[in-house]
């Protein structure tokens, strides 16, 4: 995320997504959430947050969402 941007709308999208699919490969999450242009960066952000898991499977990563990232997900959806 730019330093100018909120990256709340994001993290919110992301964390809807892995919590309607389950784990993904990054490539999955960024092409469903294409109007973002989310990069590898932005979901080391959100891993760093407590978030979301990143596990380096195969040659990509694998994204899970974790229980700071339900949480988090269901205080902004109240």
């Amino acid at each position: 995320m730019r330093a100018v941007d909120d990256p709340t709308p994001a993290y919110l999208e992301v964390l809807r997504v892995l919590r309607q699919w389950g784990a993904l490969p990054e490539s999955d999450v960024t092409r469903m959430l294409r109007p973002w242009m989310l990069v590898t960066n932005d979901f080391r952000e959100m891993e760093e947050n407590g978030y979301i898991e990143m596990t380096f499977v195969g040659d990509e990563y694998v994204l899970a969402i974790a229980i700071l990232g339900r949480l988090f997900l269901e205080q902004e959806d109240a």
